[in-house]
């Protein structure tokens, strides 16, 4: 995740945050391998790279924009998405099983 944006967050929802683990951060890519149980977010937030992100599990994603609106992602082990910023959401499991996600992006 780029930039969290707190604040958002406290004042929109109140679901835990899912666990966010950075990999590598160096001057050309961050990597973070995202865990995601049941009913948990990774907290609104703005992208300020270009990314892709490696689905790691099976599992259902509500993605909420700043636009207003939302999407659905059907994750599937193994399928990959490619995403231009800037992009400002909040990323919420709505399934019933732990989700996986790796997160690439690239700062240049």
């Amino acid at each position: 995740m780029s930039v969290p944006l707190a604040e958002k967050t406290r004042r929109e929802t109140d679901a835990p945050l899912a666990e966010r683990t950075v990999l590598i951060d160096d001057a050309r890519s961050r990597i973070t391998q995202w865990r995601l149980p049941p009913a948990t977010q990774t907290g609104w937030h703005r992208h300020t790279y270009d990314y892709v992100t490696v689905q790691q599990s099976g599992g259902r994603l509500r993605l909420d924009y700043a636009d207003g609106t939302v999407a659905h992602i059907d994750y599937q082990e193994g399928r990959v998405g490619t995403f231009v910023a800037p992009l400002e959401h909040n990323a919420t499991n709505v399934s019933a099983v732990e989700m996986r996600v790796l997160e690439i992006e690239f700062k240049r």
